[in-house]
């Protein structure tokens, strides 16, 4: 028996109407970040800048009963520094870009602990390894302090950013300092009117 034409009707609507299957998605968890994209090890921290030197309390006793020296006229732009116990003088000495540096000058009975603890003292002050004492004279350059001859070391730190340009002059069984020290800009521009400062200056 052939179906009605209704038949056939009704059962195209009921496929018409019939919902198309749901199709599931299921997404895979990454792994925690490759373990946070194997954590990047942690830079080196600097190495800690060297301590100021402290002497013991006879010591600056001692230092405090030398003379100041004998300064000469200060070079264009530099000014005198705040005054402090432990030294002889303070200048303060621009450079160029708004850099600076300071001129610090001390005494102090003996050695001080020697040339080689001193000048690796200067050198640890601007994150510099120490140097051994061969190297260290080496880079030893003759300057005169007046009528005395004195040691200059100069020194730059890694970067490029801070320099020192120390002298030290024995004299009389006591040691003076004349540490320039700062931003490298001013420390290295006032290298030629620091030389010509002290050589015309005199100690006590």
């Amino acid at each position: 028996m052939k179906p009605s034409l209704l038949t056939l009707a009704a059962a195209a609507l009921l496929c018409a109407c019939k919902p198309e299957p749901k199709v599931a998605r299921y997404e895979a968890a990454p792994e925690a970040t490759a373990a946070a994209k194997t954590a990047a090890p942690a830079a080196p921290a600097p190495a800690p800048a060297a301590p100021a030197m402290q002497a013991p309390a006879s010591m600056k006793a001692e230092a405090a009963g030398f003379s100041a020296p004998k300064w000469a006229a200060l070079p264009a732009g530099w000014s005198v520094g705040p005054e402090n116990a432990m030294r002889k003088g303070t200048f303060i000495v621009p450079g160029p870009d708004g850099s600076k540096a300071e001129l610090a000058v001390t005494v102090f009975p003996g050695s001080v602990g020697g040339l080689t603890a001193n000048v690796n003292r200067w050198r640890g002050q601007i994150g510099l390894p120490p140097a051994d004492e061969a190297s260290i004279r080496a880079s030893a350059q003759e300057v005169k302090v007046g009528p005395d001859s004195g040691m200059r070391f100069i020194m730059k730190s890694g970067d490029g950013a801070k320099a020192t340009d120390a002298v030290m002059v024995p004299k009389g069984g006591s040691t003076w300092f004349l540490k320039l020290s700062g931003d490298a800009k001013a420390v290295e521009s006032a290298g030629a009117a620091f030389v010509k400062f002290i050589a015309d200056s005199q100690l006590p």
